[in-house]
């Protein structure tokens, strides 16, 4: 549970405390944030892309732990090289290593959990696992963003507040790794045939693109394509946009920062909230049932963007809820669904190709993404995916239909 609320925070943290480093520490155009954004977050799951699946299939042979502590340390060591850039291909170099970080727990969490529960109980599991996602986005975005707005009211200046917060970041994925090596179970399920392991690893990295033909796991790949995207596309460009409407509303820019934080709070409260009731209902109904519900929720939610007249007026903070609630769905119904159909043996590996399409889907969303927000507004990125989700559910329901499996 620490390692799902820690990780997450950190995974999530970057693509939001970096907005303020792009903002004040370089002083880049407001023009130019979208797709510097764009290309930074393209760094992160092109590494991802290369990196997850091997991960997975590693872990499925040596076991979870080491792979996690590794990928905090790589984490903290892109936290702690960011603020010494002074140009964006600097921050590229940076964001190259925190990537490697970030492909290891991204396949590496979600299997630990589907490790620790049984069948009957995991939608609880990985609901639980989500209210401890939303205390880390809490945690990163009332919390640790929160850093350069109370440092430069003693006096510092913005470029050293900012310094402080990416330094306290990276101090806590070194004290991460600490707590994950006393604490994390070593080996894997795997562990009790070795020898049929070893036998198989070659042919381990492409088991989950075989495994694809059970048209419940497709379905999970599709779902964490639009599941992993949604985070993705809130974390980048929710503050962005705050940011880039603060001077029309008269708004300075720590003030529009901290504003965004108890924004990016507020949907990851709801997230604190929604997660256990979620996962309650997933361990009632037919897992592919769940997912159909998910991918309603979150076509709703990304699909309300294209309303919001302005993120600083607080009659829109409906809308975030529902994006909020949408988004933790998809995400937590996906990890569930391939946890049900995953075999021990091949867990680690199943488990990230799921992540590995979400990288795909985050790697398509954030450049488009990027494109649309600077060319035709802030909610695009947003509407862009709430029309793949409503996409997803249809196929959830001709599967449901065709192949609905166990519960």
């Amino acid at each position: 549970m620490y390692a799902a609320f820690i990780c997450i925070a950190m995974l999530a943290g970057m693509n939001f405390l970096q907005a303020y480093l792009l903002d004040v520490n370089l002083g880049m155009p407001k023009d130019e944030q979208g797709v510097a954004t764009s290309i930074l977050a393209l760094v992160t799951e092109v590494v991802a892309i290369i990196l997850i699946v091997p991960f997975g299939a590693l872990a499925d042979r040596i076991g979870r732990r080491p792979l996690v502590i590794g990928g905090i340390l790589f984490c903290g060591l892109g936290y702690g090289l960011f603020p010494f850039a002074t140009s964006l291909n600097e921050l590229i170099v940076y964001r190259a290593l925190f990537a490697i970080g970030a492909a290891s727990l991204s396949a590496q969490i979600p299997t630990i959990g589907n490790d620790y529960t049984e069948d009957r109980s995991r939608g609880r599991l990985f609901g639980f696992s989500g209210v401890m996602n939303g205390l880390g986005v809490i945690f990163m975005s009332a919390g640790l963003a929160q850093i350069p707005g109370l440092l430069e009211g003693r006096g510092v200046t913005p470029v050293s507040a900012g310094m402080a917060m990416f330094f306290a970041a990276s101090g806590l994925c070194i004290l991460s790794a600490v707590i994950f090596r006393i604490g994390l179970q070593p080996g894997s399920p795997g562990d009790t045939d070795l020898s049929a392991q070893r036998a198989s690893t070659r042919k381990t990295v492409l088991a989950g693109l075989r495994a694809a033909r059970n048209p419940r796991i497709m379905l999970s790949y599709l779902a964490a394509f639009a599941g992993r995207s949604d985070n993705a596309i809130k974390g980048l460009f929710v503050s962005v946009w705050v940011l880039q409407v603060a001077g029309e509303a008269g708004v300075s820019q720590p003030q529009a920062f901290a504003h965004a934080g108890k924004l990016m709070g507020l949907m990851g409260a709801v997230t604190l909230l929604w997660m256990p009731l979620f996962g309650i209902i997933l361990d009632k109904l037919n897992r592919v049932t769940g997912l159909a519900l998910a991918m309603g929720l979150a076509a709703a939610g990304y699909g309300s963007m294209g309303i919001i007249t302005s993120p600083l007026d607080n009659g829109m903070l409906p809308f975030f809820v529902l994006l909020a609630i949408g988004q933790g769905s998809a995400i937590v119904a996906s990890v569930t669904l391939i946890g049900q159909e995953a075999s021990a043996t091949e867990r680690g590996t199943l488990v990230a190709t799921n992540a590995w399409f979400g990288a795909i889907g985050i790697l398509i969303a954030t450049v488009a993404g990027g494109v649309l927000f600077d060319a035709v507004g802030p909610s695009a990125p947003f509407v862009m995916l709430g029309a793949f989700q409503a996409v997803v559910l249809v196929f959830s329901v001709l599967v449901r239909v065709r192949a609905p499996g166990g519960q």
